[in-house]
């Protein structure tokens, strides 16, 4: 399923509109190319799993400004009315390389490649760096917790502590990308085609005279396979009362589902209740927990061998907690004057136009290779051409095309990059491409080495 393409032209830094300009009077509207990649991973990630591409593509081919656009632009006093009449027919008419969406890449990995008009390419700055960040972070995250619950089952709860609408729907979206298995979000679930899964509040069991009478009635109009919340009152008395919904259930040729803990110690609780419900002969019915949890609370359930089959995880998920951001550039590389870097401290970037390949052995991904455009290597390479002239190359995929390819692709990652305390995957830096590096660093430094840019230029 897709969605209609909206318009986030105005969603733009106003350094983008600024620079536009001046690039336009200085009749500097050459072919420049810039990489979006995200710098460094935060503490125990292994890597980052690639998302938003898709959304990028749409919004890369559809950039127009409105005239509704151009008249608050001009009442902002910043601009002439020749640059107000480029913006007016502005479309972007270049070209794009990504990496498939889903794909786990490490640090440094170009996501997206844009060669065009500079103001066309600098325009899209914004808009990517907004897009694939949050996502690139919250499919990431999601996938963490995914690992952690092992065979367990996650389903996202995030909707009401995501911030705002944006971020819960596309949030949703990213968590079962990777490998959640359905949202209670029911807006993503329309707009997705993701499967909507929830229970119902404490508020629900106390609403009624007692918690067993709450549990007769919620059934009663969810009775194919219905989850019932347990810890309103006293978590193994609300499981007695469940199992007794649960028998009363079984006559009527229909099943109880799950209950929810959604408080105290859900190692030893999830235990106890098993407990009960297998001495009814309910051991069909499974134990959902939820109650902030993240990627190390369950980790640690799953070392406790807690009979939990899934888990609901909501402000940790939607948020990525207790990372707020992910450290995502878009930097020129390359224009008409050839490669260009930045050498800022703790900032350098990989200048001129790049590949990335993915070494594989005995079904297991050893390392990429960040190589120069013009290296061949054995590996698969991962960025390909998405926009030419323009326009898209080819249609929107399905997200359960890329939620599969997603879940493939990590699992042929090294474990211990999967791990809740993750060692990096490695990306590897071709000979050619440090040569080109020491080359610029020297020529930007004011030291002539003639030697190494010979040796850079016979490299090309």
């Amino acid at each position: 399923m897709t969605t209609k393409t909206d318009n986030r032209t105005m969603l733009t830094d106003l350094y983008e509109l600024t620079m536009g300009e001046a690039y336009l009077q200085s009749n500097k509207n050459e072919k420049a190319t810039f990489d979006m990649f995200i710098r460094k991973l935060p503490e125990d990630w292994g890597f980052f799993i690639a998302n938003g591409i898709e959304d990028a593509i749409d919004y890369a081919t559809n950039l127009k400004f409105q005239d509704e656009d151009i008249e608050y632009l001009r009442s902002q006093n910043l601009f002439t009315e020749e640059y107000l009449n480029y913006l007016k027919n502005f479309k972007f008419t270049g070209e794009v390389y990504s990496v498939k969406e889903g794909t786990p890449v490490a640090p440094n990995t170009p996501l997206i490649r844009v060669s065009a008009p500079r103001i066309e390419a600098q325009m899209l700055e914004t808009i990517l760096l907004n897009t694939i960040n949050f996502q690139t972070m919250i499919s990431t995250k999601a996938n963490r917790i995914v690992q952690a619950a092992g065979k367990a089952a996650v389903v996202d709860f995030g909707a009401r502590r995501a911030q705002e609408q944006d971020a819960a729907v596309k949030g949703a979206r990213a968590a079962y990308l990777a490998g959640a298995v359905a949202t209670s979000n029911v807006m993503a679930g329309k707009e997705y085609g993701i499967p909507i899964s929830g229970t119902h509040a404490h508020s629900f069991v106390m609403s009624f005279p007692t918690e067993l009478q709450a549990f007769q009635a919620y059934v009663k109009r969810d009775s194919t396979n219905p989850t019932l919340l347990i810890d309103t009152y006293d978590t193994l008395q609300g499981a007695r009362n469940a199992a007794i919904v649960g028998k009363q259930l079984e006559k009527q040729g229909k099943r109880l589902g799950a209950v929810r803990l959604d408080s105290g110690d859900l190692a030893t609780l999830s235990k106890q209740v098993r407990q009960i419900l297998d001495q009814q002969g309910l051991d069909y019915v499974k134990i959902v927990a939820s109650n902030d949890l993240n990627e190390y609370k369950i980790a640690e359930l799953t070392e406790k061998q807690a009979p939990i089959n899934g888990y609901g995880v909501g402000t940790e998920l939607i948020t990525s907690k207790p990372v707020s951001a992910l450290p995502g550039v878009y930097k020129l590389i390359e224009d008409e004057t050839g490669p260009k870097i930045k050498l800022s401290a703790e900032k350098q970037t990989y200048p001129g136009i790049k590949q990335v390949y993915r070494i594989e052995k005995d079904g297991k991904y050893q390392y990429d290779l960040l190589s120069l455009n013009n290296e061949q290597f054995s590996g698969k390479p991962l960025l390909e051409k998405v926009i030419k002239n323009g326009e898209r190359l080819h249609p929107k995929r399905n997200l359960s095309e890329i939620r599969n390819y997603c879940l493939r692709e990590v699992a042929k990652m090294p474990e211990k990059s999967k791990q809740v305390h993750a060692e990096p995957y490695i990306l590897k830096i071709s000979n050619n491409l440090e040569l080109l590096v020491n080359s610029l660093k020297t020529k930007y430094n004011g030291v002539k080495n003639e030697n190494n840019l010979l040796e850079y230029r016979y490299a090309r």
